[in-house]
C-alpha cells in the first residue's frame, strides 16, 4: 500500500507547492523518493534564497529511509545557481554538506564479475562536505576547482563473498581529495532538453595530508547528446561515460561504480565498482498528456581494473521504461528497469541525464 500511495502523495506535496524557488523568498516542501535497495525514503526540503540582496540561498534538506537510515543535506551557493546559469559570471561559491546514517548498505566487492547475492551489509555513518569554485568564462564554457572532505563509520556488519577489509574502512574513516571539472553545455534547456549537448570532464585525486591516508586519480569524462530525429516533441537522449582511476589507496566511496537511478537503472545502487568504466545509456523520451511524458530506455556498461581490459564482451545491459511529470520548475520522474538480475524501481527528480 506504501508503494501505491508514493506517487500521489509526491505530485500532490509538488502541485501545493510550485513557487518553491522563487527570488527573494522562503520556501519549503515535504517530498518522497523510492528506490528498490532502500525502499521509501520521505523529507522535507526548505530555501532561502536572495535574502541578503546578494544573489545567495541556502538550501536544506532532511530525509528518512523506512529502513531506518537518515541523511540530512545543506547547500549554500553565493551567487544561486538560477541566476547564474547560462550566463557568464565572475567567480562562484558552493558548499554542500551531508551527514546521516545508511542502514544495511550492499557491497558486492570490486570488479565485474562479483555476484548479485551473498553481498556484505553494514552501517554508514557518514560525513561529507564539498568546498567548489567555479567560474563560467563564457554562457556555455565553465571551469571549478574543488575540494571534499570525507569520513564513514561502518557498523554491523554482515560478511559475504567479497568481504569489507580493515583496509578498507581505514581508507574511508577520514580522507581528503581535490577536483578539476570544466563543463561546456550547448543545452537548449537545462532540465528538460531537445537539442544540443552537454560535455563534463572531471579530474579528482586523493590528498595523502592531514591523516588523510588517500592517495589516487581519477579522470571522468561524460558526454551526453540531445536530437529529434522524429518529432520535435520526442527527444533522443544518448549518454557515453569514460572514467579511468590510478593508485593504490582509493576510500570506497571514491570509486567508479555503476547502478542506480542515474547509470544502470536495472540494477542496484553501486553494483559495480572497480578502477575504470564505460557506460553507454539511450533514452527516447515523448510527450502523453499534459505535463505526463514518457521515456524507454536501453543501458549498458562495465568496469575493470585498468580501462584496456574493459573489451566488448561481458557488459551489463538494462532496459525498461518511465513516467516523468513537468512542472516548470522541476522534473519528477519514475523509471523500472530490468537487468539479468532482475527488476529495481526508482522514483526521483531530474532527467536521469
Amino acid at each position: 500500500m506504501k508503494n501505491k500511495l508514493l506517487v500521489p502523495i509526491s505530485l500532490a506535496c509538488l502541485l501545493l507547492f510550485p513557487s518553491f524557488a522563487k527570488a527573494g523568498s522562503v520556501g519549503g516542501m515535504p517530498y518522497a523518493i523510492y528506490n528498490s535497495t532502500y525502499g521509501i525514503g520521505y523529507g522535507i526540503i526548505g530555501r532561502l534564497k536572495d535574502q541578503l540582496g546578494k544573489n545567495e540561498s541556502l538550501t536544506l534538506a532532511s530525509t528518512w529511509t523506512e529502513n531506518g537510515g537518515n541523511t540530512n543535506h545543506f547547500t549554500f551557493s553565493f551567487p544561486d545557481r538560477d541566476f547564474r546559469r547560462g550566463e557568464a559570471h565572475e567567480l562562484a561559491v558552493d558548499l554542500e554538506g551531508v551527514v546521516g546514517t545508511y542502514i544495511s548498505e550492499r557491497y558486492y566487492g570490486l570488479g565485474n564479475a562479483t555476484p548479485g547475492t551473498n553481498y556484505t551489509t553494514f552501517n554508514n555513518q557518514h560525513n561529507r562536505v564539498r568546498l567548489f569554485f567555479s567560474r563560467a568564462y563564457r554562457k556555455n564554457i565553465s571551469l571549478a576547482t574543488g575540494l571534499i572532505l570525507g569520513s564513514n563509520a561502518f557498523s554491523e556488519i554482515n560478511q559475504g563473498t567479497n568481504p569489507i577489509t580493515r583496509d578498507t574502512r581505514d581508507n574511508c574513516r577520514q580522507y581528503y581529495a581535490g577536483s578539476i571539472g570544466l563543463t561546456i553545455d550547448n543545452r537548449n534547456n537545462k532540465s528538460d532538453p531537445r537539442s544540443g549537448d552537454l560535455v563534463l570532464a572531471d579530474f579528482a585525486f586523493g590528498i595523502n595530508a592531514a591523516g588523510s591516508p588517500a592517495k589516487y586519480s581519477k579522470l571522468v569524462v561524460d558526454l551526453r547528446r540531445y536530437d529529434t530525429p522524429i518529432d520535435k516533441d520526442q527527444v533522443l537522449a544518448s549518454r557515453v561515460m569514460l572514467a579511468q582511476m590510478a593508485g593504490d589507496v582509493i576510500p570506497l566511496y571514491e570509486y567508479v561504480s555503476l547502478g542506480g537511478r542515474d547509470t544502470l537503472r536495472g540494477y542496484s545502487i553501486n553494483r559495480f565498482r572497480d578502477k575504470s568504466t564505460a557506460m553507454v545509456n539511450l533514452e527516447y523520451r515523448f510527450p502523453i498528456f499534459w505535463v505526463f511524458s514518457g521515456a524507454v530506455f536501453y543501458e549498458a556498461g562495465k568496469v575493470a581494473p585498468i580501462f584496456t581490459e574493459l573489451g566488448l564482451n561481458s557488459w551489463a545491459s538494462d532496459f525498461g521504461a518511465g513516467l516523468r511529470v513537468n512542472f516548470g520548475n522541476v522534473i519528477v520522474r519514475g523509471d523500472i528497469g530490468r537487468g539479468t538480475e532482475g527488476i529495481n524501481a526508482y522514483f526521483f527528480y531530474d532527467q536521469a541525464f
